[in-house]
């Protein structure tokens, strides 16, 4: 879970040096055993950024919040807390600035900050965070171009690992969501079934099932000579097929099979005549 205020944020031990880099007068707060960090705020300043607005984004950042730290600092002639990010998360952070954010003189200064200060920052200060002596970039040894390319490479593929670290998560809330969707889906078939079974025929279909079997009667009674009620006799005879009371009550997806069982009963009775059963509709199909 990521932090949601700076009162929630790791605070360690620190011991803190004064960085000069590309004129800006920063602060590096080494945090032993865990690495250096920087106080956003003075980045900010120094790129011509909103510091509060700056300071949201990264506390609402799934992974650049875990780079967040509360650290003490001097400044003005006393010791304040302030929102500090570690180096393995400045690199990540600067990427997310978008030059369009800076004024176009600071631009410049926004793409060697983007590529140089991690690289200074892992020369100055080491990945364990060796202690060294008190002084500013300036002063101290230029790293080799060797160092420079490992340094740049370590960065990067931080930086990479933060991306996608940050994908995966994306991801997998992704997931979370299709699967809730999936669920609901589920939920609206079996709906859709429940309905299906108790959903009855239409008036319009329960009339043609009717006007059918007295049709059939009528025409076998007068066919046959019989004095049969047939038509009595054909509905219990439908009635106990189907398994129902009356007409309305047949599900409606039993129709099919009640047309079926006429046009049997049909054939049977009375096979030669194709006027047997009265035409069907198409709204009753």
């Amino acid at each position: 879970m990521r932090p949601t205020s700076e009162s929630e944020l790791p605070q360690r031990p620190a011991r803190v040096e004064q960085l000069q880099f590309l004129g800006d007068d920063l602060v590096a707060v080494v945090l032993e055993g865990e690495g250096v960090a920087i106080p956003t705020r003075l980045v900010c300043v120094a790129l011509g950024l909103d510091p509060e607005a700056q300071s949201e984004r990264l506390r609402a950042h799934d992974v650049l919040a875990q780079g967040l730290r509360v650290v003490r600092v001097p400044l003005d002639g006393r010791v304040r807390p302030m929102l500090a990010i570690m180096h393995t998360h400045v690199a990540f952070w600067l990427a997310t600035i978008t030059p369009g954010l800076v004024a176009a003189a600071v631009r410049p200064k926004l793409v060697r900050y983007q590529q140089e200060l991690v690289m200074v920052l892992n020369a100055l200060y080491g990945p364990h965070v060796a202690p060294v002596a008190a002084g500013d970039a300036e002063s101290l040894p230029i790293p080799s171009s060797a160092e420079r390319q490992l340094a740049v490479v370590q960065q990067e593929l931080l930086t990479l690992r933060a991306a996608l670290l940050a994908l995966v998560q994306s991801q997998r809330a992704t997931e979370e969501r299709v699967d809730t969707l999936d669920e609901r889906v589920d939920g609206v078939a079996d709906l859709v079934d429940e309905l299906r079974e108790i959903a009855k025929i239409s008036a319009v279909q329960a009339e043609y099932l009717q006007r059918s079997l007295r049709r059939l009667a009528q025409r076998y009674q007068t066919a046959s000579g019989t004095e049969r009620n047939m038509f009595e006799l054909l509905y219990a005879q439908f009635k106990m097929a189907m398994g129902i009371p009356r007409y309305d009550a047949l599900p409606a997806k039993k129709y099919a099979q009640a047309v079926s069982w006429l046009r049997e009963k049909a054939a049977e009775l009375l096979p030669n005549d194709p006027d047997a059963l009265p035409p069907m509709q198409e709204q009753l199909l």
